[in-house]
C-alpha cells in the first residue's frame, strides 16, 4: 500500500502589481515639465496659505499669503516623488513652501490674467 501526499500549494512570497495611476517623475538637470517652475520664476498664489503653527513669529490661523499674491520661486526640490517649491512673497514678508498645483505663472506686465 502506498501513501500519496497531496501536492502542497507553494507559499506566496510576494506579488508585484503595476499601478498605472502612479505618477512619473522626471529626473535630471534641466528637466522642467508642464506646470513646473524654475528658480527665479514669478508666480501667483492660487490658494490662501494659513499658518498652521509651523511658521515662526506669526499667530496660528493667521493668513500668510492671500489668493492672487505675487511671489518668486527661490528653489525647487522633491520629496517622495512630489515637487515642492520655496516661494518668497515680498509684499507679505513671507517665505512659504508650496506645491505646483497651488500656484500659476504670473502674468507679464500689460497682460491680464484671470484666476
Amino acid at each position: 500500500m502506498s501513501f500519496q501526499t497531496p501536492n502542497p500549494k507553494p507559499a506566496t512570497i510576494g506579488r508585484v502589481v503595476h499601478d498605472a495611476r502612479r505618477r512619473r517623475v522626471g529626473r535630471g538637470p534641466g528637466v522642467v515639465g508642464k506646470g513646473e517652475f524654475k528658480p527665479g520664476d514669478a508666480v501667483r498664489s492660487l490658494t490662501q496659505i494659513i499658518n498652521d503653527g509651523i511658521y515662526p513669529h506669526r499667530d496660528i490661523g493667521e493668513t500668510l499669503v492671500y489668493q492672487g499674491d505675487a511671489g518668486m520661486v527661490r528653489e525647487r526640490w522633491s520629496f517622495l516623488g512630489e515637487s515642492y517649491y520655496t516661494v518668497e512673497f515680498l509684499t507679505r514678508a513671507a517665505v512659504v513652501i508650496m506645491r505646483g498645483r497651488e500656484m500659476a505663472r504670473a502674468a507679464r506686465r500689460g497682460v491680464s490674467q484671470r484666476y
